[in-house]
Parts: C-alpha cells; sequence; structure tokens
C-alpha cells in the first residue's frame, strides 16, 4: 500500500483544538488515528476517524497544549498505514520547512521523490528547497506536487548563464554552489557573472561549505563581493567545531551570510541562533541522503550521536514560538521569496 498524507485541517496556531485531515487507502468506520505527542511520548492514544469521502478522513485532536508535534499513524482493521514504517508528524503551531533538499528523480531510490515524500511526512516538513547536481534532473519531477522549489546548480565555466536566467524565471529560486564536488574554490572569479544573475533577480546563493575549497573563508570572500545578495552556508562548515564556530563569526561580521543547519547537532544549532540572531539561520537537513528514515535514522546519523526527529524536538522545545517559527521555516520562505507561493 501506497502511503497516505497526513495533514492539519483548519484551525489556528494556538487553538486548544485541532482537526486533523487523512487522504489515503483507508476508508469506512474502522479507520482510526494513533498518535502520541512530542516523539510518542506516552500515554499514547486512538481515535476514530471520520470518513468524509473515499480516500479522506478526519479527527478532532484535543489537548494540544504544553504540545510542540503529533506523532502518528492510522489503522483499519489489521491494516496500518505508518509510512512505511517511518510514521508521520505533524508539528503544533507552525509549518516546517527543510531548507536543504535533495531529489535525483522519480524513482524510488534513496534520492528519488518517493523516499523523500516519506522523510518529508516522518519530521513534519510540509515544504523544501531542493536540488541536484544534474539540473535536468529536477525537471522530470512534479515539483509543485511535492512542495519543493529547485536550486539552480551551477559550475563556474560550464553552467550557461542563459540557463540560469531560463531556470530562474520558471520556478527556480536560488542558485546553487558546491565547490567541493565541482572542485572549484568558492571565492572563485568565475562566479561572479552568477552571482550578478543572482543580484539582479534578487535570490540567494546556497553554497556548499566544509573544509578545503568550500571553507568559510572562501565563501565570505564571495559574499562580501555580493554584499546584497544573500549567501548561505549549508551545514554551516561540515566538519569540526571550529570550523563551525569560525562561519558564526563571519556571519557576525558579514551581514549578508546566512547559516543552515544540517548535520549540527541541536545545542550546536541553539549556540548559533545565540550569536548570531534568530533571522539569519535556517533549518535543513540534506534530506533524503539517508532515505525513507532520513529524519530518525539509527544508528543516529547527526554527528552519530542524534536523529533530527529527536533533536528538532529538543531545540524547538528551547525556543520561544517566533523563534521556532523563524528557525523552522519562516526564514527560508523569506529569503527564497516563498510566502506568495501557494505550495510554500
Amino acid at each position: 500500500m501506497n502511503p497516505g498524507r497526513i495533514s492539519w485541517l483548519g484551525g489556528g496556531a494556538d487553538s486548544s483544538q485541532r482537526w486533523l485531515a487523512y487522504r489515503g487507502a483507508f476508508e469506512g468506520p474502522d479507520v482510526r488515528l494513533h498518535y502520541g505527542f512530542d516523539g510518542w511520548q506516552e500515554p499514547i492514544q486512538e481515535i476514530r476517524m471520520e470518513t468524509v469521502e473515499p480516500g479522506f478522513a478526519v479527527a478532532e485532536i484535543n489537548q494540544l497544549d504544553g504540545h510542540i508535534a503529533l506523532d502518528c499513524a492510522v489503522g483499519c482493521g489489521d491494516e496500518w498505514d505508518n509510512n512505511r514504517g517511518v510514521d508521520y508528524r505533524l508539528w503544533i503551531g507552525f509549518d516546517a520547512l527543510d531548507a536543504h533538499l535533495h531529489v535525483s528523480g522519480g524513482g524510488a531510490g534513496a534520492l528519488g521523490i518517493r523516499s523523500l515524500g516519506m522523510a518529508m511526512a516522518s519530521a513534519g516538513i510540509v515544504a523544501g528547497v531542493s536540488s541536484w547536481i544534474d539540473n535536468r534532473a529536477l525537471d522530470r519531477v512534479d515539483l509543485s506536487a511535492a512542495r519543493l522549489f529547485p536550486l539552480v546548480w551551477v559550475r563556474p565555466g560550464e553552467t550557461a548563464i542563459t540557463e540560469v536566467k531560463r531556470r530562474l524565471t520558471t520556478g527556480a529560486v536560488g542558485l546553487k554552489l558546491h565547490p567541493t564536488v565541482d572542485d572549484y574554490p568558492a571565492d572563485d572569479p568565475r562566479l561572479d557573472p552568477y552571482l550578478e544573475v543572482a543580484a539582479r533577480v534578487g535570490c540567494p546563493v546556497a553554497c556548499h561549505s566544509a573544509p578545503g575549497d568550500a571553507d568559510p573563508d572562501h565563501i565570505r570572500r564571495l559574499a562580501e563581493r555580493f554584499p546584497e545578495t544573500p549567501v548561505i552556508l549549508y551545514h554551516t562548515f561540515l566538519g569540526p567545531e571550529e570550523g563551525r564556530l569560525r562561519a558564526l563569526e563571519h556571519a557576525l561580521e558579514q551581514p549578508n551570510l546566512y547559516l543552515e543547519t544540517s548535520w549540527c547537532r541541536w545545542q550546536m544549532v541553539r549556540r548559533l541562533i545565540d550569536g548570531v540572531g534568530a533571522d539569519r539561520i535556517l533549518f535543513g537537513s540534506d534530506a533524503s541522503i539517508d532515505g525513507p528514515s532520513h529524519y530518525h535514522r539509527q544508528p543516529p546519523n547527526v554527528e552519530g550521536s542524534e536523529t533530527y526527529n529527536d533533536g528538532l524536538l529538543a531545540l524547538v522545545k528551547s525556543l520561544d514560538r517566533e523563534t521556532a517559527c523563524k528557525v523552522m521555516g519562516d526564514n527560508a520562505r523569506r529569503l527564497f521569496n516563498l510566502n506568495g507561493n501557494s505550495h510554500g
């Protein structure tokens, strides 16, 4: 059975009761919702769902106050829709957006759109910003249906400026640079024509950050040449803590630098927020590099010590609601100009 889709149906962000909607294969009087809060904490509850029409059922959820996330699966008789084993999550009070996703096409492998969809549903991610080394791979995916916004992968001296302009006018929301994969320093002057296009369009530039050619020192020099263009350090720094703290220092001194949090433990994310302010931090995860279980893989995949799902619960609990909303989606929507888009 293909997994269904779980979402909130109406209700305000601070409502004490909400309606949950299920769209999937189950229907009839035996459909039930099995759920818990904040990482399946006890007590686990189960209620009957009302089938509105074939493939569409709803349930009223009470007692949301004091909770930040709802985890669930849907049952019907002896069968379960548990998102093919990775369950469903919904955040309470905000819509989470992942600013760093990858999809390589419509296949079922770890980087296929089906794997990414299951991973996103397991973490309550309603939309995301995606890229892949071959821009044409994203052309084969219905990005709107998947609630994904593409970046244009740029290789200096190889990617045609005309292609960049065309993609930015037909749905792409920014540029993606990967100096490590494509073997060039992040401050390579050959990037300037592409950054000039980004500056004219008003879109951000996301750059892989890691030791070597993608070091934050290089990325800062690129940002200095284009001070009006937001430059996002993907991963903040994919390496030791020293590099992340250096990236933080650069962001403090260079106001168009932004830090994205993939593969950072939640305590480091909190340190970045406290250091540069909530407006400059974007949640991202690099999904679905680890397939459908990306956000809660065992053994833990975030520095070998925590899962994204557990880390995000701890992070959001530690933040006030306004800060959590910014980091978990609002900042990305603002930078990538997504607020007017129907699937953002």
